[in-house]
């Protein structure tokens, strides 16, 4: 008699992020130049100052400000992390921190066009272009700062939770293959992002269609017996929508690619670029249906427009696209003076009072092995909650990041090396992370993508009171997935659009 062996599940170790330097460990390039400026004042001073104690206070008081700025923690954060947050938030103070949309005033010029209206501060310049897609269409989105073109497709959530473990892992393995196609391959897609947005449906829905739809001729014991059925059904309920956001950056090739396809279609350079994204989507379309990833529909500039409208506005329903354009897409007012949250209302809303949002970026990723379904607490098992969870991933061509792993483990073992020497105590936390960068190694010498990703989630509420309550309950949510959030106070106006179907909030 023989056993099979027990095949492992898949775990996940992402970590805490650690941002590279000229020098130093942990440590941001603008960190180290303040140390630097601080230790330079302080020899200034004790070499040019004649008065001792001045000479002191001075040699040692600058390095000590330095550091203090760059260590000290201040508020969850510390003072350098603060400074520029504050600053551009008395700036916007300064400059008015009201918007109030000119989409009802802006009216419709003589050949049948409506009137060109900008989106929000925070967001930049819009251009909307649309690209046939099979038999529909699909809006492509130039960002001019940004100098990138996104797309938006509405997928069905994989529901991993309705699966065993031997299918999660074939459905992680699949997905992986895309990622690994999509960073590898010679397309123009280099960033994408997941966008799993959750919001309340009508619990009496099923209820309201039996009292409209169901038989008054039915048997007085059936009615009754249906009448006791619903009465024991929760009266929670949800609806989940998930998208996938395509980026494409500007460069020199892509600027080629779209007025080649411009000349031979004979449109213009930027329509070529909506073709050229459409072909894009159609070959990331026929990955997700590899990985048993069903593709609903790609979303037109009035789908886009709903979908972004019903961001500031979730009493908007997703599905309602009559009337939805490009400019009826941005709220009609939107209040950024509040630190702890932002404030938008629409023309439509049901009452008069605005409604509160405020974003989180997950600061801390699992620092210990979480499985498949790691993000469930967080996704699923929070209900009442309005709530959009954006995941961003900055895909790499594998060469790249095999090197970016070399060095990084050049450097953990130099460290190592250099403790060793001293004879200083091992942190058990960078054992961990050369761990991880060796496992790392690994997947990307058998042919896995490099993926950099960020991750922010939005919280949506009628009042500032059940927005702080909706705020304990999603970073109690988070704790369960393994993840620590920061609140992006006096910056949600800029936070709030990385939950917007744009594929931003990360650098390159």
């Amino acid at each position: 008699m023989t056993t099979q062996p027990f095949a492992q599940r898949r775990t996940y170790l992402i970590g805490k992020a650690r941002p590279n330097a000229i020098v130093g460990k942990n440590r941001e390039t603008g960190e180290i130049g303040i140390i630097v400026a601080g230790a330079a004042l302080g020899m200034m001073c004790g070499l040019l100052i004649p008065v001792l104690p001045l000479r002191i206070a001075g040699l040692v008081g600058f390095p000590l400000l330095a550091f203090a700025a760059v260590f000290m923690p201040y508020r969850h954060r510390t003072f350098y992390r603060w400074f520029e947050i504050n600053r551009s938030y008395r700036r916007t103070l300064r400059s008015g921190a009201t918007y109030r949309s000119a989409a009802a005033e802006a009216g419709i010029g003589f050949d049948g066009r409506e009137v060109e209206i900008g989106p929000p501060p925070g967001i930049g310049r819009l251009t909307w272009l649309s690209a046939p897609f099979g038999p529909d269409e699909i809006a492509v989105l130039l960002h001019l700062e940004r100098r990138t073109a996104t797309a938006v497709i509405e997928i069905e959530g994989p529901g991993v939770g309705l699966r065993d473990s031997e299918d999660q892992e074939a459905l992680v393995d699949r997905f992986g293959t895309l990622l690994k196609h999509v960073a590898n391959g010679d397309g123009f897609v280099t960033r994408i992002q997941m966008l799993a947005r959750t919001l309340p449906a009508d619990p009496d829905a099923h209820a309201k269609d039996v009292s409209q739809r169901g038989d008054v001729n039915s048997p007085a014991w059936l009615q009754t017996s249906y009448d006791q059925l619903q009465s024991m059904v929760s009266t929670s309920s949800e609806q989940h929508r998930a998208y996938l956001v395509a980026c494409m950056h500007y460069n020199r090739e892509l600027a080629a690619e779209a007025h080649t396809m411009a000349r031979a279609t004979g449109h213009t350079r930027d329509e070529g670029l909506a073709i050229v994204m459409a072909r894009e989507l159609n070959d990331i379309c026929a990955r997700l249906a590899e990985a048993d990833i069903r593709v609903r529909q790609p979303l037109g500039q009035a789908r886009l427009s709903s979908l972004l409208h019903s961001m500031y506005d979730p009493d908007h329903p997703i599905d309602h696209i009559q009337a939805m354009t490009q400019r009826n897409a941005w709220p009609a007012e939107l209040d950024a003076t509040d630190p702890t949250f932002l404030q938008a209302k629409t023309r439509e809303s049901v009452t008069r009072a605005p409604w509160c949002h405020s974003t989180a970026w997950v600061k801390e990723w699992p620092m210990t092995p979480v499985g498949v379904n790691f993000l469930a607490p967080l996704l699923v098992h929070t209900p009442d909650v309005i709530r959009t969870v954006a995941v961003t991933m900055d895909l790499e061509p594998t060469e790249v990041a095999i090197e970016r792993m070399l060095t990084e483990k050049t450097n953990d073992d130099a460290e190592a090396s250099r403790a060793a020497k001293m004879n200083r105590v091992v942190d058990p936390r960078d054992i961990h992370h050369t761990s991880r960068v060796d496992q790392r190694g690994q997947d990307l010498a058998s042919g896995a993508a490099g993926v950099n990703l960020v991750g922010y989630i939005t919280v949506s509420s009628r009042s500032p009171e059940a927005l702080a309550r909706d705020k304990r309950t999603i970073r109690a949510s988070a704790g369960k997935s393994y993840l620590k959030l920061e609140w992006c106070d006096r910056e949600h106006h800029r936070a709030f659009v990385n939950t917007l179907p744009f594929a931003t909030g990360i650098r390159r």
